[in-house]
């Protein structure tokens, strides 16, 4: 039984099958060639789903597994120093944690000479890191897995060698041996934006609540008939290539001033400009507020909370947004962090986020 993150709501106890693991676990350890001589660097809690990779798809292939010391956790730079005294070849970690091993690990300076695959999940790469790690670690395959712990790995994309922050980003096709397609708000197959829906082995028994198991899963006709389905709540459109393009959640979707906002959209755009490193958007409504009371969109307020270089200033990220969004989707508010607040798992937790009135701010 492994746990959701809990960055959409509570986290949840989600049973898992042996086929469901060894599912991906098999496929993983083909698709990035594992073998005896592999060492893989584990680093994610036993109740993350990444670790199926780091103790799975590590024994699927003879490899060897080496967990990452608690005492070194916490320091980026010494992180770096035994990915390459270990001569660590392959990773599997959030976004974050690659950010913090090149801004404040000094990767650049000191790249692990053996890793040659990079696999990252859980949440968006800032493509301005994710090229700048290209350039950092050329002979490097980074790979981008898409898919909640419900059904763990479900789609994937190799990043290509010459990606640019400037191109298109995608969340790839299904692995082998498992269907994913798109489905609107009546359970019907769309070839337009739609809801990421999943198929096959590696979707789960059901979630376990006081003790018993409630199967959340739903039928949904596929292009090869009926079948037992996840929907993982995230939207996409597909590509002219049949990739998918991950445009967002349903629950960080909103309505303000008559307008539909995806609270991504506005990250996405924080992530182009110079010097932002990571940014979280998040809609306060304030209990306080009678129009809130009344349910009026109007009272919903926007504050984007944002890492970046030293230097970086609100008022310029105000700026600079009202240039490239409409007036409807600008932040209230912009609040620059020295970081992010993380959960356990290390992604943003906008659930903190959500409830901290005042967060620290770098002067």
């Amino acid at each position: 039984m492994l746990f959701t993150s809990g960055s959409t709501g509570w986290p949840k106890g989600v049973l898992l099958s042996h086929e469901n693991v060894l599912h991906f676990a098999r496929w993983a350890a083909d698709e990035f060639a594992l073998g005896p001589d592999d060492r893989i660097g584990a680093q994610a809690a036993f109740t993350f789903d990444l670790s199926t990779f780091d103790i799975f798809s590590t024994a699927a292939a003879a490899a060897s597994v080496y967990l990452l010391p608690t005492a070194v956790r916490a320091f980026p730079r010494s992180v770096v120093g035994w990915l390459d005294s270990e001569r660590i070849t392959a990773l599997y970690a959030v976004p974050t944690l690659y950010q913090m091993l090149l801004h404040r690990g000094n990767l650049a300076a000191s790249p692990p000479g053996a890793l040659r695959i990079a696999a990252y999940a859980g949440e968006p790469f800032p493509p301005a890191v994710l090229e700048e790690y290209l350039t950092v670690l050329p002979h490097t395959s980074f790979y981008n897995l898409y898919g909640p712990t419900e059904t763990n790995v479900c789609t994937y994309e190799r990043v290509p060698p010459g990606w640019r922050a400037s191109d298109p980003s995608t969340i790839g096709a299904a692995i082998d041996g498992v269907t994913v397609d798109l489905f609107d708000e009546h359970g019907r197959r769309t070839d337009s934006e739609g809801e990421i829906c999943v198929a096959g082995p590696v979707v789960m028994s059901g979630y376990l609540v006081d003790g018993r198991v409630h199967d959340p899963t739903t039928e949904l006709r596929f292009a090869d008939g009926p079948r037992r389905a996840y929907r993982t709540g995230d939207l996409a459109r597909r590509t002219p290539d049949g990739k998918l393009r991950l445009l967002g959640r349903r629950d960080l979707q909103i309505k303000r001033a008559g307008h539909r906002i995806d609270l991504l959209d506005i990250e996405s755009t924080l992530a182009e400009l110079p010097g932002v490193e990571s940014s979280c958007v998040v809609a306060r409504t304030d209990p306080e507020d009678a129009a809130a009371q009344t349910g009026s969109v109007d009272a919903v307020r926007l504050i984007a909370h944002v890492t970046g270089s030293a230097g970086l200033d609100a008022d310029t990220l105000v700026a600079a947004l009202s240039e490239r969004l409409p007036r409807f989707m600008l932040p209230d508010e912009v609040v620059v962090a020295d970081s992010l607040p993380t959960t356990r798992h290390g992604k943003v937790d906008r659930k903190r986020l959500l409830v901290t009135a005042h967060p620290e701010v770098t002067e």
